[in-house]
């Protein structure tokens, strides 16, 4: 049986990034809310499957999407990835009254990409109506068609997973410059992780 962990924003998340920088120029125990971010990453590392679900919210994801999003930076490949985020697979789900959506998935997309996620999926909607009842929505039923296929799909793959050349490339380039030692606390995590030797977390 598949098991579900949801994280609903900004009930279980509802702080904004300051803009510090502390938790990658220091260390991420050094962010005002790392307990908070501390907790959610550590669910987000048990999951083979990571899913981003938003309406869109004036062109873009929500604001508290993003704000979470905001406190995952010192994670990204150039600074001190997390070796578990290569073996998953991401999901972007996007709804929008009119338009935006794609824009929207591109942002997400790329969000989970530079966290090391090697393969997402998407789905996104346009639904041409904004607030009321879902309920009736005419095409309900074709929605959960192409869900359904998507989600079979994903289930395929989920123990399939390959890094491609892109992650590959920019993890080279980003070891590159952590051997050139710009910020101590990211190089110094690569250095114990191996990654300046030859290792690889994929």
């Amino acid at each position: 049986n598949n098991k579900f962990d949801e994280i609903v924003l900004p009930n279980d998340f509802k702080y904004f990034c300051g803009g510090c920088a502390n938790c990658i120029l220091k260390g991420e125990d050094k962010c005002p809310h790392y307990k908070e971010v501390k907790s959610i990453v550590e669910r987000i590392e048990k999951a083979d499957l990571i899913i981003l679900a938003t309406p869109v919210f004036v062109g873009s994801c929500t604001g508290s999407m993003k704000a979470l999003l905001d406190h995952l930076a010192y994670m990204w490949l150039v600074h001190r990835p997390k070796a578990s985020m290569f073996n998953k697979i991401g999901l972007i789900i996007t709804t929008a009254g009119g338009s935006g959506v794609k824009q929207t998935t591109k942002l997400l997309k790329s969000n989970l990409f530079y966290l090391g996620v090697p393969k997402t999926y998407n789905y996104g909607v346009t639904t041409m109506k904004m607030g009321g009842n879902y309920i009736d929505y005419k095409d309900k039923d074709k929605i959960k068609k192409q869900v359904t296929k998507k989600a079979n799909t994903i289930k395929k793959n989920l123990n399939n997973v390959k890094v491609g050349f892109k992650t590959k490339f920019f993890f080279k380039i980003f070891g590159m410059t952590q051997k050139n030692g710009w910020n101590k606390t990211d190089s110094n995590y690569w250095k114990q992780e191996g990654w300046l030797d030859g290792k690889k977390p994929f």
